[in-house]
């Protein structure tokens, strides 16, 4: 009984020292937790003034981005003697928004990346002329027009049209075929045209 009675004390006296040492415990962690909180609250505005910055970079950079991409270009003379995967020259420019074509060469050099529409025609004139063409982007062919005009005071017209995926930069210009008499009759008849449809990034 006696034990009983001092074991009592014993736990009556150090209680209040355990409860204390729990508390202080306890304080230092919760000081912690807020500290631990402060940074975090800290670092996420952080992130949202970085995220709220791109996105305005962004939008700026779309809004400088010339959207409004089309060109139109005719064939005003007659081209005889062309050979294989030589430039048709389309030497007129009827529009141009961005000034890409250049009808020195023919060439369209995309000024955006984008999903765009380019078609062109291309006829030939009577005596038994034919001639292959072609679209190309950079060194690649991507779409053709076979033009014959038949025999005797016939003439012949072909037109082709095709939407792509090309770069900035690309290169994108008609040439004739591996097959034809090297003859496009041109004289206005002839155009190039393409334009965007929408810019990607």
């Amino acid at each position: 009984m006696l034990q009983i009675y001092f074991t009592i004390i014993l736990l009556l006296q150090i209680g209040p020292v355990l409860s204390q040492g729990n508390a202080k415990h306890t304080e230092t962690r919760l000081q912690r937790l807020e500290i631990l909180l402060d940074r975090q609250q800290s670092i996420n505005k952080e992130l949202q003034t970085e995220i709220s910055e791109c996105k305005s970079m962004k939008d700026k950079k779309r809004q400088n981005l010339p959207t409004a991409v089309a060109f139109s270009t005719q064939l005003t003379t007659h081209l005889t003697g062309l050979g294989h995967h030589a430039a048709v020259i389309f030497d007129k420019v009827i529009l141009d928004t961005t000034s890409s074509y250049n009808n020195a060469d023919g060439v369209f050099v995309v000024p955006i990346n984008g999903i765009y529409v380019f078609t062109w025609t291309v006829s030939v004139g009577s005596g038994d002329d034919w001639q292959h063409t072609e679209l190309v982007v950079n060194a690649t062919p991507y779409a053709y027009t076979k033009v014959d005009s038949g025999t005797g005071s016939d003439y012949g017209s072909g037109t082709q049209i095709v939407v792509l995926k090309v770069n900035k930069s690309d290169h994108v210009w008609i040439r004739t075929g591996n097959i034809g008499n090297g003859v496009v009759d041109g004289n206005t008849f002839d155009t190039y045209s393409g334009w965007i449809l929408f810019p990607m990034e």
